[in-house]
């Protein structure tokens, strides 16, 4: 039986056990009219307490009991009996079991072959028994025998009906009566109380469900608000969510809830809180500051928690626990150990106060926002959405250098797991946890497989942007650059200088298992990112959510966000690791070939990678890499001098099938983020007449004119066809590069990188003399008529202006 916390203004239902004239009913009675009586009835009717805006302006509904037991014995038996002698499920049916439901509407129990429902669910409909959600188990202090029938007969038989999952308070009532007998014989009473409270403990160590043990008097009405107010917290903030009471520990889904959380706060991201991000903390929760004291008294609190949990792991042979404050700030486990205070303290509603205030439901999964959650890629199309923003990218910087504990620039296989430790699956999206990630998106990043990696370098070089569009190869021959190059068929040629020194070095990650697990760089980190955010900007920004980054969310979304604005409204602290100054350079291409064309073979060697094998795609794939090039500066044409420069490549793969008139939902939404502006060009490949028309088919149908994109034929063969039809369409002539070589052309690549520079920007220029030589033609034409005009109406009445009235009139 799962135990859930009702929700905001819902019921719940306190059951009040125990043996006879313990004062189960006084204590009812007197809860509910503040007032003792002697004369109570045996037993008190179903009593409704109305809602409190301090338990989540809950009801509570307080039903008395006399002989609960032999109710509950019943059901046990009749459990047991059904299931046979050996205990097996397997051969009961559901047909076997009675119906019940919790809104006294009859329901089937669905019996599993694993796990028995609980007894108490073969009660009759309507029985007060069922549908708890909390007991209260009564004793009475001054006969010891009713409190050794709690753990011989009361707490067993409550463990089997509800299958140890019911929260129990057990109250020791009449302690009025305990008094009395203190001031008749104070030794014996002290011995008394001693070794009650020594079962006390073994209590709650045997049976885990006891949530607490709270000594009571209806009759002086002393601690009964407390006892119903521990059964109603009980519900309201659970404790098996939060603790491992087998290992007395925080669970794993708190660790990971309340260390976002610490994220969040760490503004600084030095894996500490300062006071003045503990008091953030505490004025983003509990609207009120911590005073200084406040600050020191926790210090030492915490410390002492801790030496004590240090002592109990010496014991048990652990090894030593982490430290808890460092530099006279909480660490990740000072902060922990925090709430195993209150939760040692039972005091429950302080860590689900935290957990709630910042989107964890009852199960700690955390609840997206709704602006996150409805958000559509589609709906309007903004080319900054699909590119991370100066706040994203400074985040996942400084959550890099936080966890890039040796400051190399690379984050080990551990470190990896720490960045994504608040996740349930502590990869990242680009690994095996990716795949049900991007479902309906319409590409997906590329997984590689276990095993495979980037070669070790990439062909680029660098490039003086002081000069034109560098003229395409149009065959594997290496010519002179010097010499003047046909462009297009407008007769345009320019002259290409010799080009500066190359420094290439690619920046990948060695091959020691799936990529989501190996050691990666910060280039490539952030390079990742990017990936993701032109595969899906609304699944991009849910992962950086999940990491702890509220600053992409309303106020009214998700309770934190004052916190951030707080924190961005002062700057994220820029961090200096390696490859963070690096200038960047984003190449963003739609590559788009049929199958067989040589597309994925000359994507993977633009990655760098060995293994240029074409594979089948049923869906478009994004995949990515950067290299360092040394490029010239930007400041000045003039300026000669080259600069180290992270080239990042994300390109899409778009395979077309056979008919290339029938076009995918996935490929009518890539091209219209390329119409967009999103993607910086389409690459549209072939390598035969074949893959050739399947492109050129594909263009035709689907993209226009406008759209920035070149042809691009994997084969050292150049297509006639295909050059009449990039000039009939005024685009440049398609590009030739072998990628059988086993490097591909530098010239290509160096090609991709003038284009994203300047898209657009000969064939613009091309269309602006074209349009100004058409207007000059057209000027003369005009002039030479006039003239002639006026010469043939020399000494006419209608004159020059007037033949020009006629021509235009015409």
């Amino acid at each position: 039986m799962e135990t859930k916390a009702p929700k905001e203004g819902g019921n719940l239902t306190i059951l009040v056990l125990g043996d006879e004239s313990v004062g189960k009913s006084s204590l009812v009675s007197t809860f509910v009219s503040r007032h003792f009586s002697e004369l109570v009835p045996p037993i008190i009717t179903r009593v409704r307490i109305p809602p409190d805006a301090q338990l989540a302006n809950c009801t509570s509904t307080i039903i008395d009991t006399q002989e609960g037991d032999v109710a509950l014995s019943d059901a046990l038996s009749l459990s047991n009996a059904r299931l046979g002698s050996r205990g097996s499920l397997a051969s009961i049916s559901a047909d076997s079991i009675s119906s019940w439901d919790k809104k006294n509407t009859d329901e089937q129990i669905l019996v599993s072959s694993t796990k028995r429902p609980p007894a108490a669910a073969l009660l009759a409909a309507g029985s007060p028994f069922r549908n708890v959600d909390a007991i209260i188990l009564v004793y009475d202090l001054d006969r010891s025998e009713t409190f050794d029938r709690l753990s011989s007969h009361w707490l067993p038989l409550i463990d089997k009906c509800y299958d140890g999952d019911m929260p129990v308070i057990i109250a020791g009532n009449k302690m009025d009566l305990q008094s009395s007998s203190a001031m008749a014989s104070a030794s014996t009473d002290n011995q008394h109380i001693t070794g009650s409270r020594q079962d006390i403990i073994s209590l709650l160590k045997q049976f885990m469900f006891v949530r607490q043990c709270i000594k009571c008097s209806a009759k002086n009405l002393l601690n009964i608000d407390e006892v119903f107010k521990k059964a109603q917290q009980a519900v309201l903030y659970p404790i098996n969510p939060l603790y491992d009471l087998n290992t007395g520990r925080l669970t794993a889904a708190c660790t990971r809830a309340l260390s976002r959380i610490f994220r969040i706060f760490d503004k600084d991201s030095d894996g500490l809180l300062s006071d003045a991000e503990l008091n953030a903390f505490q004025q983003e929760v509990w609207g009120v500051t911590l005073m200084e004291r406040d600050v020191s008294s926790w210090k030492k609190v915490v410390v002492e928690h801790d030496s004590f949990s240090r002592m109990g792991d010496e014991a048990s042979g652990e090894s030593a626990a982490k430290p808890v404050l460092r530099e006279g700030k909480f660490t990740l486990q000072g902060f922990l150990t925090i709430f195993d205070v209150f939760i040692s303290q039972n005091r429950l509603e302080v860590p689900w106060k935290v957990l709630r205030s910042f989107g964890h439901a009852d199960d700690l999964n955390l609840v997206i926002p709704s602006t996150l959650s409805e958000c559509d890629d589609f709906t309007n199309i903004v080319v900054s959405k699909w590119r991370l923003s100066d706040e994203e990218k400074s985040f996942l910087a400084n959550l890099f250098d936080r966890y890039d504990s040796d400051k190399d620039g690379v984050l080990a296989t551990d470190e990896t797991r720490k960045v994504f430790s608040v996740l349930s699956n502590p990869l990242p999206p680009w690994s095996e946890r990716g795949k049900g990630l991007f479902d309906g998106c319409p590409s997906l990043p590329r997984i590689e497989n276990e095993g495979t990696s980037p070669s070790s370098s990439m062909i680029g070089v660098p490039f003086d942007t002081a000069l034109e569009m560098s003229p395409l190869p149009t065959s594997t021959q290496e010519s002179s650059p010097d010499s003047p190059s046909m462009l297009s068929a407008s007769g345009i040629t320019i002259s290409s200088s010799p080009l500066p020194s190359v420094d290439v070095s690619k920046d990948t990650t060695p091959p020691s298992g799936s990529l989501g697990l190996r050691p990666i760089s910060f280039l490539m980190w952030m390079n990742h990112w990017h990936m993701l955010c032109i595969v899906s900007p609304s699944v991009f920004r849910l992962e950086l959510y999940r990491l702890g980054y509220v600053c992409n969310v309303t106020p009214k979304d998700v309770p934190g966000s004052s916190a951030c604005r707080m924190q961005t409204k002062q700057g994220l602290p820029r961090v200096v690791a390696p490859g963070f100054d690096i200038p960047s350079l984003f190449v963003r291409a739609l590559v788009i070939g049929g199958k067989s064309s040589g597309s994925d073979s000359l994507i993977r060697k633009l990655h760098g990678e060995s293994n240029a094998i074409d594979t089948m795609l049923d869906h478009p794939e994004t995949s990515c890499s950067v290299s360092k090039l040394l490029l010239p500066k930007h400041s000045s044409k003039n300026d000669a001098a080259n600069v180290e420069t992270a080239v990042h490549l994300i390109i899409t793969h778009v395979l077309l099938n056979e008919s290339p008139n029938s076009v995918t939902d996935e490929q009518e939404k890539l091209v219209t983020l390329l119409q967009e502006g999103v993607y910086d060009m389409a690459v549209l490949v072939y390598n035969s007449p074949e893959t050739f028309n399947t492109v050129k088919s594909f263009d035709k149908a689907v993209m226009n004119y406008k759209m920035p994109k070149i042809f691009v034929s994997t084969a050292p063969i150049q297509e006639s066809a295909a050059i009449d039809y990039c000039e009939d369409n005024r685009l440049e002539v398609p590009c030739v590069t072998d990628v059988d070589q086993s490097q591909l052309d530098p010239t290509f690549i160096e090609y991709l990188i003038r284009y994203v520079q300047k898209p657009r920007r000969n064939t613009s220029k091309r269309r602006k003399l074209l349009w100004l030589g058409g207007l000059v033609t057209a000027g003369i034409t005009v002039v030479i008529g006039l003239t002639i005009g006026r010469k043939k109406n020399a000494g006419n009445d209608k004159g020059w202006f007037k033949c020009l009235l006629d021509l235009v009139s015409f």
